[in-house]
């Protein structure tokens, strides 16, 4: 699914748990996605754990993946924007063994 398909997907996930009375409002799902990352920012920094840009910058491009796919797993770092970047192997450097536990943190955070 590219593009368009993603956001009419993502957009059917925040039309249904509307209507299942799981949110109190209609938003966007990629808006909903970004305000939760910001909300799991400013939670990281309060608990001290502190990102450099670089990593920053990755964890933004996740939380964009998350919006547009609902979540995200290893494998798509062989693709765009990632694997550009560095893909995978990118990642681990940057993130090291946190990897893993850091995507489904996030998966559970930002696609709640």
């Amino acid at each position: 699914m590219h593009g368009s398909g993603r956001r009419v997907l993502t957009d059917i996930v925040s039309l249904v748990r509307f209507a299942l009375d799981q949110e109190d409002e209609l938003v966007p799902y990629p808006d909903l996605v970004e305000e939760r990352f910001e909300a799991w920012l400013a939670a990281q920094r309060t608990a001290g754990r502190e990102f450099s840009p670089e990593q920053l910058r990755w964890l933004d491009e996740i939380a964009d993946h998350v919006a547009a796919s609902l979540a995200i797993t290893p494998d798509d770092f062989q693709y765009a924007p990632f694997v550009q970047q560095g893909g995978l192997g990118k990642a681990y450097e940057l993130f090291g063994d946190e990897l893993g536990s850091l995507l489904d943190e996030l998966n559970e955070a930002l696609a709640a």
